[in-house]
């Protein structure tokens, strides 16, 4: 039995209907979280359905935005960007991850065309991090880091969050994280210890967790590059 089935759209900017492949609840099966947030998984991976495409003009967005009514200037402006240049492409159908990469760069341009918050492109721009990881492109992966950190340091600095005590924690959280896999160790450290004194950390104790366990490990990374310089970071109260 497929793991696989069909949900239904409507394209909020040619208003076509059409069907694309999810994965069914009762089949995803996890078998690795990260810190990042980087889930892998046995079987279909439904991290590779999380945009949805319409093969007809090339709207691309993240489910629930794909859903979401959109405002008569958005709707030219995808018109006259997008479809205006889409050459017809299926993504309707199962994906691995050469597709699930090419899809989501679609939405990338998508998002950035419509000038959306950072913290939504930020969170595309890690999705495709964790696919060229498992794909083993370690050049590619380490870039859409880079611009994954690059995008939620906009956010934090300029962006007001909704859900904002949540959101905030982990966008600060997954700053240090980046940091972290960029070797950017001091930078790290400074940012995970922003999620432990923040005033909201006791609301969400899994990203809290989480960045004590990573505060140790990027102190311990640390000292490792630094075997002949004082470590002078590294002491902590947690």
């Amino acid at each position: 039995m497929s793991a696989l089935f069909d949900r239904s759209y409507t394209c909020q900017i040619c208003g076509k209907d059409f069907t694309s492949k999810q994965v069914k609840t009762s089949a995803i099966r996890a078998k690795e979280r990260k810190k990042d947030f980087h889930t892998i998984f046995n079987g279909e991976n439904p991290t590779f359905y999380g945009v949805i495409c319409c093969p007809n003009c090339g709207y691309t967005k993240f489910e629930n935005d794909f859903k979401q009514e959109i405002t008569a200037k958005c709707r030219d402006t995808v018109k006259n960007t997008i479809t205006k240049s889409w050459k017809v492409q299926d993504f309707t159908k199962e994906r691995d991850i050469n597709a699930a990469i090419k899809v989501h760069l679609i939405a990338l341009v998508n998002y950035n065309v419509l000038k959306e918050k950072q913290a939504i492109i930020g969170k595309l721009l890690l999705r495709l991090a964790w696919f060229y990881e498992e794909a083993g492109n370690t050049s590619e992966n380490m870039k859409y880091v880079k611009l994954a950190l690059d995008a939620f340091i906009k956010s934090f600095e300029l962006e007001k969050q909704e859900d904002a005590e949540e959101k905030e924690l982990e966008i600060i959280y997954l700053i240090g994280e980046l940091n972290r896999q960029l070797g950017n160790y001091k930078e790290a450290i400074r940012w995970y210890d922003m999620v432990v004194k923040h005033e909201f950390a006791y609301k969400n104790r899994l990203i809290k967790g989480y960045a004590k366990e990573q505060w140790a490990l990027a102190a311990e990374e640390y000292s490792l590059s630094k075997k002949n310089e004082p470590a002078t970071i590294l002491t902590t109260n947690y």
